[in-house]
């Protein structure tokens, strides 16, 4: 089994470009904040809606509308791309959707990178599910017999070293969970991540340009959330087909 990172969103030219990742589990990575939005979504409902496109989002009916663009919350929208937001209406949320409501994301970018993958398997990945998606993907790789994929999502065809990071500590879990060999000459291109995980690298996600960003909106609280490792069990697995995450 091959575990590899693909860097087709770190490259500003490929970026919106598909990417064809049929032969792997995919685990799409963006921590600040997708990413952990969506887990946070997961452990409140079954399904999420998701969409790249803010008209699309708006035609989803009965529905409550979670989004952002360049970090600030869209116009009209019920809630910003923000978990802890989120979890501070969760009841509200969990009353909605068990009346028959929906939900539906767009971000900036993560949601956006999600549409343009092209994959059976793919898993979202986070610093705060970074155990459980680690987990899933080896048994998902082991049971279908393809290889792993990690996608950190960047920021808009940018480098975002959040992701970077999560990716290095999702590949140290599936090193640990992996039931057979792992191809070594694959995995040393993971190297440079993992070894990020090894220094202070919670502080590197605060310094890093998005958690800047972040700051200045306000949302300070969303990146002490987004660095807490392994706090939720939730994995979604997204259906490209049908534009939904569901738990898996």
């Amino acid at each position: 089994m091959n575990v590899s990172i693909s860097y087709d969103f770190q490259c500003q030219e490929k970026y919106g470009s598909r990417v064809n990742l049929e032969n792997s589990c995919a685990v799409v990575i963006d921590v600040l904040r997708a990413s952990t939005t969506i887990c946070t979504l997961i452990e409140l409902c079954n399904k999420i809606y998701i969409t790249d496109c803010i008209e699309k989002a708006n035609k989803i009916e009965n529905s409550i509308k979670i989004g952002e663009r360049n970090g600030k919350k869209i116009d009209g929208f019920n809630f910003g791309n923000s978990p802890v937001e989120l979890l501070s209406n969760k009841l509200e949320i969990k009353k909605y959707v068990e009346n028959g409501g929906n939900i539906v994301l767009t971000t900036t970018n993560g949601t956006r990178v999600l549409e343009n993958i092209s994959s059976n398997y793919t898993l979202i990945g986070s610093i705060t599910n970074a155990k459980y998606v680690s987990k899933k993907a080896c048994e998902i790789a082991f049971k279908s017999n393809k290889d792993i994929t990690l996608v950190p999502a960047h920021r808009g065809g940018k480098f975002a070293i959040e992701d970077y990071i999560c990716a290095g500590l999702i590949a140290d879990y599936i090193l640990k969970y992996s039931k057979e060999e792992i191809d070594s000459e694959s995995f040393e291109g993971l190297i440079p991540s993992r070894t990020l995980t090894k220094t202070d690298w919670v502080r590197k996600v605060f310094e890093s340009n998005s958690a800047k960003n972040l700051k200045i909106l306000g949302y300070y609280e969303d990146i002490l959330f987004s660095v807490s490792k392994n706090s939720q069990k939730s994995v979604g697995v997204y259906d490209k087909s049908l534009g939904i995450i569901t738990s898996i």
